[in-house]
């Protein structure tokens, strides 16, 4: 898992819930709630949902090694 040295240049946003979309094309999105930019959503294929759980497993797995470090 990489360090975040270079907090500045990323957009990061604390996110508050989030719900899976279909657009009317039959395209797939997830909309998230944040607390800096409101609501925002990002489409999403199957290699999209593949790398997200990989990062979501790879934080929680370090969060279980870490307590307390959210």
């Amino acid at each position: 898992m990489d360090v975040l040295n270079y907090p500045d240049q990323l957009s990061i946003v604390t996110v508050n819930a989030s719900r899976p979309l279909i657009r009317p094309d039959g395209r797939y999105a997830i909309e998230l709630a944040t607390t800096e930019l409101g609501s925002i959503a990002f489409e999403v294929d199957e290699q999209a949902l593949f790398a997200l759980r990989q990062a979501i497993g790879e934080i929680e797995t370090e969060m279980k090694r870490r307590p307390g470090r959210a």
